[in-house]
């Protein structure tokens, strides 16, 4: 799938958002989704070597997404969305009972190319809709000229 090609999954994906917090919080947001799936969307900072960004996992009664925790702003939020998507599009759903579970699981997880675009532009799309941008890196500038996605 080109980077085009995942416009619509993605709008779809964004509209299953709730309202957009203004002022922008993505603890809000995870708060406002929680209501409306009627099931906790917990966020962990964590400091673990092996975690590479983030990761959303199901403990069968509430989602987690974690995150390093030295990572903030725009970049955390970046993260969290990103698992947010994975998590709305039920991509690569692990269900971790343990935290050994979660580790195991986590290893031998293929990620899927396709699914970590859509969840790459999901996370772009909205901190663009709430107006938050950085400004992009030489990778991003010659992307955005190639696909016009960035």
């Amino acid at each position: 799938m080109g980077w085009r090609d995942a416009d619509g999954v993605i709008e779809e994906l964004v509209a299953l958002l709730p309202a957009l917090p203004d002022p922008w919080d993505v603890g809000v947001l995870c708060e406002r989704l929680s209501e409306q799936r009627g099931r906790p969307l917990l966020l962990h900072p964590i400091d673990l070597p092996a975690l590479p960004f983030g990761l959303w996992y199901d403990d069968g009664d509430r989602d987690h997404v974690l995150h390093r925790s030295g990572v903030t702003g725009y970049h955390r939020d970046h993260v969290v969305l990103h698992e947010i998507c994975h998590m709305l599009a039920r991509h690569n759903t692990v269900r971790a009972f343990t935290f050994e579970d979660l580790v195991e699981n986590a290893a031998r997880n293929r990620f899927d190319t396709r699914q970590e675009e859509v969840a790459e532009l999901f996370a772009s799309r909205v901190l663009r809709t709430v107006g938050l941008r950085r400004p992009m890196d030489e990778v991003e500038r010659r992307a955005s000229e190639v696909f016009g996605a960035v």
